[in-house]
C-alpha cells in the first residue's frame, strides 16, 4: 500500500488529519507507532478544534521537522533547510487549496458551537478533509523525493 493510501485509510479509520499525516509519514522516527498518534491527536481541526491551521498541514510540518528539522541551535543547514522544505509545502497547499486555514477549507466556523454542529450535520470533514490530506501527501511525497536528506550537505 502506498502511503498516499496509507494516509486517507489512517483517516477513514476514525484518525484526525494531522494523525494521519504524522503516522504515514513519521511513524518510523518513533520508538513506538502510537507516540505519533499521540503526538498529533491535539492537532486536529485546525488545532483542536479552534478551525485554525488544517490539521493536514501540521502533520506534514512535523513530519518535515522530523526529516529535515534540527535539535541544536547551531546547526545552520538543518535550520535552513527546514523553514526552505516547510514554506514550500506551506505555499503549494494554499495555492492548490485556497487556504491554510480549517475554517476557510470547511467553510464552517468550527471553532464555534452552531459552526462545528453544522460541519457534524453536513459531513464537511468527510467531504473535505480526505481530499485536503491527499493534497498534502502529494506535496509533501513530492517534497521528500525533491530535498533528499542524506544530500543536505550538497544544499
Amino acid at each position: 500500500m502506498s502511503r498516499y493510501t496509507e494516509a486517507l485509510k489512517a483517516f477513514d479509520s476514525g484518525l484526525n488529519c494531522a494523525q494521519s499525516m504524522l503516522y504515514t509519514y513519521g511513524k518510523e522516527y518513533f520508538k513506538e507507532e502510537a507516540f505519533a498518534l499521540k503526538l498529533a491527536s491535539g492537532f486536529g481541526a485546525g488545532v483542536s478544534y479552534r478551525g485554525e491551521m488544517c490539521g493536514a498541514v501540521s502533520g506534514s510540518l512535523m513530519v518535515i521537522g522530523l526529516h529535515y528539522g534540527y535539535s541544536d541551535p547551531t546547526m545552520e543547514l538543518e535550520k535552513e533547510m527546514n523553514l526552505r522544505v516547510a514554506k514550500e509545502f506551506m505555499a503549494a497547499f494554499e495555492q492548490r487549496n485556497g487556504s491554510l486555514v480549517c475554517n476557510q477549507l470547511v467553510k464552517s466556523e468550527i471553532n464555534t458551537p452552531e459552526g462545528l454542529e453544522y460541519a457534524r450535520q453536513n459531513g464537511l470533514f468527510n467531504k473535505t478533509c480526505p481530499g485536503l490530506i491527499a493534497s498534502a501527501a502529494e506535496i509533501l511525497e513530492s517534497l521528500l523525493e525533491k530535498y533528499p536528506v542524506e544530500k543536505l550537505s550538497n544544499i
